[in-house]
């Protein structure tokens, strides 16, 4: 049995899943695609939105692949990051993100595509044909409905996927919450991965997945979070010292600046 849920969306876990449907505009046999969205996926109160309550709220790890069945509200990074790369598959109508007909360019509707949304995952998952898209997304209102919880990807053994930490900047949000960003570096994965804090050490967010430190910036702002210090793990570190300069040159080419 699936569940829905009404929630906001926060995650660095999708994938694109190509399907085969009828149109019932048009009739005809037609090839899309529709979002589905993983286990570490956070999800909180509809609505609320990253740069508000990051720091003050924690979110819930949805610990189950879901069908994006609607997304809406707030949708900046849902824009660049599928209808902007896949213009020809996906499309907002009447302000949801909807799939859409390769022949008429017709919405089609949630109901009608989802068995076959989540038979192609399966199918493709076991053979493993998808690819996690690994970049932000983010909408304040979405509903999804959860797979079976015994669905599941099998993911390529990684060796010594040992994490080092290189920095940690005091950071502050768009409504004055205080917390930390731990930047963590691991050489056998090539993976740069933070972990936001708030208040007392809480962990509010944790994010892999970054290539280079141009990513670590754009999730970074992506969040709505200002750096207000920047301290090295270790002080007399060079691998830190070196972290801090590199850090600092990514976010001047982003156009941050440091306060005088």
């Amino acid at each position: 049995m699936t569940l829905i849920h009404n929630r906001s969306l926060l995650t660095k876990e999708w994938y694109k899943v190509s399907f085969t449907a009828d149109c019932l505009a048009c009739g005809a046999q037609t090839r899309s695609a529709a979002v589905v969205v993983g286990p570490s996926s956070l999800v909180g109160d509809a609505g609320s939105e990253p740069e508000s309550d990051i720091l003050a709220k924690p979110r819930g790890t949805l610990d189950a692949f879901a069908f994006v069945e609607a997304l809406g509200g707030q949708t900046e990074h849902v824009e660049r990051s599928v209808v902007n790369r896949f213009h020809s598959t996906f499309a907002f109508v009447s302000g949801q993100l909807t799939s859409i007909c390769e022949h008429c360019a017709e919405n089609l509707p949630p109901a009608a595509i989802r068995s076959a949304v989540m038979n192609a995952f399966v199918r493709l998952g076991r053979k493993r044909l998808l690819v996690n898209e690994r970049l932000m997304l983010f909408a304040s209102e979405v509903v999804l409905t959860e797979f079976r919880g015994d669905t599941s990807i099998e993911e390529s053994a990684m060796r010594d996927p040992d994490y080092a930490l290189l920095l940690i900047c005091d950071t502050e949000s768009a409504i004055g919450e205080t917390g930390i960003i731990e930047m963590w570096h691991s050489i056998a994965r090539d993976d740069y991965a933070i972990i936001v804090k708030g208040h007392g050490g809480r962990e509010m967010l944790r994010d892999a997945f970054n290539r280079d430190l141009k990513d670590v910036v754009a999730t970074i702002s992506d969040l709505g979070l200002v750096l207000t210090q920047l301290h090295l793990a270790q002080a007399s570190s060079p691998y830190c010292a070196l972290a801090r300069d590199l850090f600092l040159e990514a976010l001047e080419h982003a156009g941050y600046r440091q306060a005088s």
